[in-house]
Formats: structure tokens, C-alpha cells, sequence
């Protein structure tokens, strides 16, 4: 049975991409903290007790996949750093409930975490516990890749599973047998002076990679000794929340964290993985505030039936409602209290609630998505069971006043998740709501906010994405005559039972007036409150009770958090004119495909591959400061793996099949098997004839050979593309372009992604959405960005961030161009700007930009202009515009 496809989404392969990146610097360099700056531009805190150590954070936050992200980054490791096939991992989690999940996916075969790893190494792959390892064998390691699932507590020498680790154990002596004197030398030793037969010495001596789930929970100096007994090869670790470098506080025992990449909220909103914005409501009293939440959860869930419909996807909305805590000195609304109000007051049947505090075990055995599931109302007071999740979850109802951001973390956490990562037809259904007791409004949004700061998004970010709506939610003053809405009842209503049966049912929501004949709500009406009235009321009430609630919620309610006068922002793209149509111009309209490699000359791999002995020799000559030697971590790590390799005979037709495994797709994309073998041959035999290296030696040194190869194909691709593309642009070239709204580009903000917030004092009260993406707070682009702003021409533009799957880009030899402003005009035209540094404005890459970006406006008709900016000359903007007109 074939598996259904997984595809990571872009912001987490770009995250992939740069773990690559930072894993193949530090081998060139043999320097991780060199490496990082290189990439980052920051300076790299190197981890106490762990010199060398590549320890780098891939900042997350909540609902952006860090499983997966881990999963994938093991074979990155094993490729780019460790060069290996036999990778040792310790997956570190922060407690044993998220150890039993994290087992379990990556144990199914069927599951996308399993398959990241079976994409590299196939069958050969062994998932453990604690208790596995303390009995595996050599050859489990040996065979292939080996991941350890625990809780870094486990490692702990002060527990009794601690105690276990570090040990001799007879059951692990077979990893000790005829080990190299280089390795008995790095191992801890036992009594008689030999290495101990312990787990600790076989992860010493197969030098681990270490994954660290949910890491700012493991930057101690206990967590950094723990480790250190392992001598890990690197650690990765994943977090929402890393230490900032501005609380590195070495002396306090607080390290902050080398944050490589960061995933921003709009990425995630932009790849519909998150409900965003969150609409934030606040009522003064907990049952108005319970009132209005219920009311909005019955229209979501008439809103998600009408979406499968559609679409015939099932969601069904529940609410999470936050209970104070008990108290011996005061009445609280604790979690019974709220049961019982919703109950009582609100005619919830008890079969729809469900308590979940740590006392009480409500959700176990629960399944929210089945679509016989009649729980609609989760209970909690500060934490839902660790790792619980439910993309189901839209409304968070705070009956307590919060003034802690650490209070609605967790569960603002729970709210965010969209269903099925898949962006709805209904607005509504793509957003999560929270409703707060307050009465302090201010003071509720800045909580909201801080709690999405806690789940990992920016400060600038939060303060976009909670839409703090103060009128109530029917558009009407709270305990005013104008929060009454009335219907006229159009039979003989006895009063009195009426009374009995209807005003105690609804808690008081909805009354007679016996002199004017009408029947009065007062708040919002849930679904509960309509069926008591459609079961009280003769048949013919119907319509009025339709029309009651209806008024009761607001004609306004649908309206929530929606943008008012949005300006539509359009840009037409270049197309090639072919047999099938319009289609978007890129790189297949002038590569043939596919690619005959082998005619392309092998000897340029020699400039980049280097033999392994010189490379060993050139590796330890480097020499500090004060004279000294350093011995380099990647050198000594490479050598030290090569100790646990048993290399298998080789032939060359092996060889070759292994390396053209091993290219990845961005080497191979265009090239068929056939010719890529052929490649590899030719290259091999060049590099044997010139180094005198045999096939074992070769083969020894096959993940330098994989790089080599890697560059050299990205060198004769290079050639080849932009030979092809100027001569696709040119008039004789044969393609009919064509600038056209048909395949336009159209700005929306809930896709606008972006890497970093802009933070800068600047007041752009132009650009099309709220939050400005990559764009520092000083420089020359920001000038731009200023001159912009100032032009009467300009209605609104956009910061156009890079490689980002909804921004505007045009097509160059090798690559995506994205220009860093799209401007529209007043007069409807619009305006692309590529900003160039003076150094930059006539390099093979400016003038390939300025190729496209021409041509893209000369096929528009007069309605594109496009504008390349050197230095600071933005009057070059005005003259672009003038002459466009």
C-alpha cells in the first residue's frame, strides 16, 4: 500500500537549508563558532565543559512542526557533518508523556517523522528507549541509523535509570571487544584500568548527535555536565523560546542559545499552518464573559458546517475554558463551579464537558476529531495534559481575570493549531478567539500578547496579531437598555409558565414584557438557550425565536476582526505565450530537459575536492595566538568515527551507485540517472589517475566525494543556465512574453511571511499590512523604504520578502529574483524597486535582474514600471515613474 505524500512546507525546508548550510561551513572550517558568525553575523556562546561543540537552536514557534524538523535534520547531520550512514542520536524530550509520543511516530512506519528518517536510511533504522540501549548490540549500531528517545533526566547520574547509564553492564561488552587503543583512550575507565562496559562509553565512542525538544528547559549547568559524559558531535537544539543573548548570564548558570534560523508567526500563518490573528473580547462578569463566548462558538460551528459543505471537510469547534483555582479564603469559579454553571445556568448537557486539570483525567481516551464526539467544553485551570493537542480547539474563555503571561500560555498554545494545516473558505474558521474576564480591556490584549510571545513569536508580531475588539461582541453597551433585543410574540403567551419554564432555564437571558407582548434577550443567546425556547414556544415561534437570537448576537457578529476598506494590490507577472496558454515564465522555458551531464568535462572536481591525508594535515596545523596548537573538533571527530567504520568491499559500480544516491535534488534535478553515473565514473577515474588513490580509498572518502561533486554539477549548471537564459531573452530567442493580470500576483496579509519583523521607530502608515517583513531599522534600504513613503505618487507598497512562497518574483539563470519593494501607484500602475548598493549595481547578477525586471515591464503594456536603484540615487524612482507615464 503506497503512503500518502509528505511534503515539508517552505519556511521548514528553508530551516533544513540552513542547518546544511551551518553543518557544511564548520566542516570547511573546522570551526563552529567561525562558522556561525560566517552565516549569522553574530558572535556563538559556546556551551561550558563542550569546546568545539557545533550547538545550534532552530527557533520555532508553537504549531510550526519541530518534530518534524528534528526528524529531518538527522540525515543533514549524518551527510553534511558526521559523513556517516550509521548516525547515533540521542533525542532528548522534556518529559516522559512527550518521550511516549515521540516513540510511537517515529516507531509507525506510516508516519511522516518515520519517514523522514526512512528516506535516507531506509530500513536501517532502530528507535529505542533507555531500557532498549542498556541491551543493544554492536551490530545494531553498526547496521545503521540508531535513535534513543529519553528525558535528559534520565541521564542523570542521581537517578536510579541515571545510574543505569553509567554502569558496567555485561550485556554491552561485544562493543568493547578489539576497539582501537585511540578509542580505549576517550572511554571512561572501570577498576581494572579497562573501559567500563556501559551505555555512557558506547555513546562516547559512537559520539552521539543530540536533538534537544522544547531546549530552554535544558540550559543548566547540570544539563551541560550531563551531556559533556557523552561527548555529543553536536547538538540541535528546538524551541519557541531560546535564551536570548541578553539573558547570557554565564555566572548564574544561564547560557543563551546560538539561534541559527528563526520561523516567524507569518510564515506559519502564510503556510496555513496557525489560526491567526487571535479576536480578543473582554466582559467585566465571567458569565457575560461565558455568555459571549458560547454564543461565538455555536456561529462557528454553523460556519464549519457550512465549509464542509463546501469542501467536505469536518471541523468541529470547542471551546477551552480557563477556571481559577481553588481557594480555602474565597469562593472561586474553580473547574466544578464552571461545570456547574454551564450546566445550570447555560443548559449544557453534562456529555459535552469535559474537566481537565491535573486532578482530573477527562480528556484520556477522549478523540475530539471523531465525528461522534459530544464534547464541545474543555475545562482546565492553568495546563491541559502535556502535549495534548487539538486543532479543533477556536475559542480560549478565560473566567478569571489573568494578569500573568504564563497563565494563558499554554493554552493561547492549544488555539492556534489550524485544522488540517489547510486554509478555509470561511474567514473565520482560519482564526482563533479568546474571550477575558477583565476589567482592565488593556490589560487583557497586553496579556494575550506577552502569552504569544511565550509561545515563540515576536514582540512587534503579537502585538499585530491580537485584534483586541473593546465593544462587546453584539456592538452594544454592556447592562444599557440598547443591550436588550426584543421580539413581538404573535400568540397568547402565558406569563407565568412562561417565567417558570423559559427565564430560570436561560439564567435570566431572556424575559417577557407582559404590557408590551414582546419576549426580550438580554445578552447573546447560545444554541442551548434556543433549543429551551423552540421546546417551550408553540411551533408557529419559530421564526421569531430565529429572528431573537439572530438580533441577540449581533447583525455585526460575522464582521469580527474583519478588515474594513482593504486595498486590492495586483501584480500582473511575465508569462511565455505557449500551445496551452498563458504559463508563468521559468526555468523550463529555456532548459532542455534533461540535462546530458555526461558531456560536461569531470576535471574541475579536482578544485574541490581535497584527499583525506592532506586534509587531515592541513587540519591540525593552526596555531593561536599565544602559540599554541589547537587540535580541531571536526578533524578529531571525523577520525574517531573512521575507528567504528568496517568498510564493506567496494567495487566501483557500487561506489558509483552509492555516491549517486547520495546527491540530493537540488544536484540532480534535471539530470537522469544514466548521465549522472557516467559523470561519477569519469570523475572517479580523473581523481584516481591524479591522486593515486585506490578504491578503498575512494570509497573512505565517499561524503568528500559526495560534496565535490555536489559543487563541480553546480558549476557546469551555472555555465549552462545562463548561457541558455540571455539567450531565451533576447528577441530572436523564440518565446512570446507577455506581462499579464491573468496570472497575477495578488497581496493578501494573511500571506505576507517574512523571517523578522521590522522594529524601527519609522511610522509607514503606507505599506499594505500592518507588520513590515525583513526590513532593518536602519540603512539604505530603509531610505528607500522612506522615499517611498513620501511619494504623493504612491497609494501603498510592499516590502517584497525573499524567497517567500507568496511574494512577487521573476525569473533569472539560476534562481527566483524577488525585488525588495512592489509599489502600487495612484494612477493603478505599479512600481517594482531593486535596491543595489553602489558595489553591487553592474555584478553578472544586477545585470540579469535588470534584464528580467525590464522586460517584465516592457511586456506589461505601459501598466509595470520597473526601477533598478544604485546607491543612494532614489530620484532615479521619480524619473522610472515619469517615464513609464
Amino acid at each position: 500500500m503506497s503512503l500518502p505524500v509528505f511534503s515539508l512546507k517552505n519556511y521548514q525546508l528553508q530551516t533544513i537549508a540552513s542547518l546544511r548550510r551551518f553543518l557544511e561551513k564548520t566542516v570547511e572550517l573546522n570551526d563552529a563558532d567561525t562558522a556561525f558568525y560566517a552565516l549569522t553575523k553574530r558572535p556563538f556562546f559556546q556551551p561550558p565543559g563542550l569546546p568545539g561543540l557545533p550547538y545550534v537552536c532552530l527557533r520555532v514557534p508553537t504549531g510550526g512542526g519541530k518534530t518534524i524538523l528534528a526528524a529531518h535534520s538527522i540525515a543533514v547531520a549524518a551527510d553534511a557533518f558526521l559523513r556517516c550512514d550509521n548516525p547515533t542520536v540521542l533525542w532528548l524530550v522534556p518529559s516522559d508523556t512527550i518521550r511516549e509520543q515521540t516513540l510511537a511516530t517515529l516507531s509507525s512506519r506510516a508516519h511522516p517523522n518515520r519517514r523522514a528518517l526512512a528516506d535516507r536510511f531506509g530500513e536501517n533504522v532502530r528507535v529505542m528507549t533507555i531500557q532498549d540501549a542498556l541491551y543493544a548490540k554492536r551490530a545494531d549500531y553498526d547496521g545503521g541509523a540508531v535513535v534513543i528517545v529519553a528525558t535528559i533526566q534520565a541521564f542523570r547520574v542521581e537517578k536510579t535509570e541515571g545510574r543505569k547509564v553509567y554502569e558496567a553492564n555485561g550485556e554491552l561488552m561485544d562493543h568493547f571487544s578489539g576497539i582501537a587503543k585511540e578509542q580505549r583512550a576517550i572511554l571512561e575507565a572501570g577498576p581494572s584500568g579497562d573501559p567500563l562496559p556501559s551505555l555512557a562509553n558506547v555513546l562516547r565512542m559512537r559520539r552521539p548527535m543530540v536533538i534537544v525538544d522544547e531546549a530552554h528547559n535544558a540550559r543548566t549547568d547540570l544539563s551541560f555536565d550531563t551531556l559533556g559524559r557523552l561527548s555529543p558531535s553536536l547538538i540541535v537544539e528546538l524551541t519557541a523560546t531560546p535564551v536570548t543573548p541578553d539573558e547570557h548570564k554565564p555566572e548564574k548558570g544561564i547560557y543563551a542559545s546560538n539561534v541559527l534560523h528563526h520561523v516567524s508567526a507569518a510564515e506559519l500563518k502564510a503556510e496555513e499552518m496557525i489560526k491567526l490573528p487571535v479576536i480578543l473580547r473582554g466582559r467585566a462578569d465571567p458569565r457575560d464573559t461565558i455568555s459571549d463566548a458560547m454564543a461565538w462558538l455555536d456561529e462557528l460551528s454553523a460556519t464549519a458546517r457550512a465549509e464542509e459543505n463546501i469542501t467536505g471537510e469536518f471541523v468541529r469547534p470547542v471551546m477551552l475554558l480557563q477556571a481559577e483555582p481553588r481557594s480555602k479564603e474565597k469562593p472561586t469559579l474553580h473547574a466544578d463551579e464552571v461545570k456547574k454553571l454551564l450546566v445550570d445556568d447555560f443548559r449544557v448537557p453534562e456529555e459535552h464537558i469535559v474537566i481537565a486539570t491535573g486532578d482530573s483525567k477527562g480528556l484520556d481516551g477522549v478523540d475530539l476529531f471523531d465525528r461522534d464526539c459530544k464534547v464541545r467544553f474543555i475545562i482546565t485551570q492553568q495546563a491541559l495534559k502535556e502535549g495534548w493537542d487539538c486543532s479543533f480547539a477556536y475559542v480560549l474563555c478565560s473566567v478569571a481575570e489573568q494578569k500573568s503571561a504564563r497563565a494563558v500560555e499554554q493554552l493561547l498554545g492549544r488555539v492556534l493549531r489550524l485544522p488540517h494545516a489547510k486554509r478555509k473558505h470561511h474567514e473565520d474558521l482560519n482564526r482563533a478567539f479568546a474571550f477575558a474576564t477583565t476589567t482592565s480591556f488593556q490589560n487583557a490584549a497586553n496579556t494575550l500578547r506577552d502569552g504569544l510571545v511565550n509561545n515563540g513569536f515576536e514582540r512587534v508580531e503579537a502585538q499585530a496579531l491580537v485584534r483586541a475588539v473593546a465593544e462587546p461582541l453584539h456592538g452594544l453597551e454592556p447592562g444599557g437598555l440598547a443591550h436588550l433585543h426584543e421580539e413581538a410574540v404573535p400568540f397568547e403567551l402565558d406569563f407565568q409558565a412562561f417565567e417558570k419554564n423559559i427565564h430560570t432555564l436561560t439564567g435570566g437571558r431572556v424575559e417577557f414584557d407582559a404590557e408590551r407582548q414582546v419576549i426580550r434577550a438580554r445578552g447573546a443567546l447560545t444554541d442551548y438557550d434556543k433549543t429551551a425556547l423552540l421546546l417551550a414556544l408553540p411551533d408557529a415561534a419559530a421564526g421569531m425565536v430565529e429572528a431573537l437570537v439572530h438580533k441577540s448576537r449581533g447583525a455585526r457578529l460575522k464582521s469580527i476582526g474583519e478588515e474594513q476598506d482593504a486595498i486590492r494590490f495586483a501584480v500582473p507577472r511575465l508569462a511565455v505565450k505557449t500551445a496551452h496558454g498563458l504559463q508563468l515564465f521559468d526555468r523550463g522555458h529555456f532548459l532542455d530537459i534533461p540535462w546530458k551531464l555526461e558531456n560536461d568535462d569531470p576535471a574541475h572536481i579536482m578544485d574541490f575536492f581535497v584527499p583525506p591525508r592532506q586534509a587531515r594535515e592541513e587540519a591540525h596545523v593552526d596555531v593561536d595566538q599565544s602559540g599554541h596548537v589547537n587540535v580541531e573538533f571536526v578533524t578529531d571527530l571525523h577520525e574517531q568515527l573512521m575507528l567504528n567504520l568496517q568498510e564493506r568491499g567496494w567495487t566501483k559500480n557500487a561506489l558509483v551507485n552509492w555516491l549517486d544516491r547520495r546527491l540530493p535534488f537540488t544536484a540532480r534535478r534535471d539530470i537522469t540517472r544514466i548521465s549522472s553515473t557516467l559523470f561519477i565514473s569519469k570523475a572517479l577515474d580523473l581523481i584516481s589517475a591524479q591522486t593515486g588513490m585506490s578504491l578503498e580509498a575512494l570509497a573512505r572518502a565517499k561524503f568528500r566525494l559526495v560534496e565535490a561533486l555536489v559543487k563541480v554539477i553546480a558549476k557546469h549548471r551555472d555555465g549552462r543556465e545562463t548561457q541558455a537564459f540571455q539567450q531565451a531573452l533576447i528577441p530572436q530567442g523564440g518565446l512570446d512574453f507577455k506581462t499579464s493580470a491573468e496570472l497575477e500576483l495578488v497581496f493578501e496579509e494573511s500571506r505576507y511571511a517574512y523571517r523578522e519583523p521590522y522594529k524601527g521607530r519609522t511610522d509607514f502608515r503606507k505599506h499594505l499590512f500592518r507588520v513590515i517583513g525583513d526590513l532593518e531599522p536602519t540603512g539604505e534600504e530603509h531610505e528607500c523604504a522612506v522615499y517611498l513613503e513620501r511619494m504623493p505618487e504612491v497609494k501603498a507598497w510592499v516590502r517584497n520578502t525573499s524567497q517567500q512562497p507568496n511574494s512577487f518574483w521573476l525569473q533569472t539563470a539560476t534562481d527566483k529574483f524577488y525585488p525588495d519593494f512592489v509599489a502600487l501607484l495612484s494612477d493603478g500602475r505599479v512600481l517594482v524597486i531593486e535596491y543595489k548598493g553602489a558595489p553591487y549595481f553592474t555584478n553578472d547578477d544586477s545585470k540579469e535582474k535588470r534584464l528580467v525586471g525590464e522586460l517584465w515591464a516592457d511586456r506589461s503594456g505601459g501598466s509595470c514600471i520597473f526601477a533598478m536603484i544604485e546607491g543612494k540615487e532614489f530620484s532615479r524612482i521619480d524619473a522610472a515613474i515619469r517615464k513609464g507615464g
